[in-house]
């Protein structure tokens, strides 16, 4: 009897050495898992930052041309009209009320 009892405890140890074997390979390559994952979605998160750095940057150019391209034709435009007013002739009365307007009524 004494045996079996003694067979019975060599077997329940052996099964807890074996079981924290297997728990402790588990964890390790749980742990493993984990660290890999981590350093992918690092990986990941740079990537993205980076093409979201570069998309704003794009988009940032892309603004600045357009107002530079606005405000060119802005720029002809008055230009041009400019020119087209300074061509004209002016009549007495017009050029009298340029002067009254501008010139004299400092004066006054």
């Amino acid at each position: 009897m004494s045996t079996d009892y003694t067979e019975t405890l060599k077997k329940i140890k052996e099964t807890e050495e074996a079981t924290s074997r297997e728990i402790l390979e588990r964890r390790k390559q749980l742990e493993e898992d984990l660290r890999k994952l981590g350093e992918d979605s690092a990986a990941q998160i740079a990537e993205a930052r980076q093409q979201a750095e570069f998309h704003i940057a794009s988009e940032v150019e892309k603004a600045r041309k357009a107002a530079q391209e606005k405000a060119d034709k802005l720029l002809a435009t008055t230009h041009k009209e400019a020119k087209e007013i300074s061509a004209r002739k002016l009549d007495k009365v017009a050029l009298r009320k340029i002067i009254d307007k501008t010139i004299l009524s400092e004066f006054k």
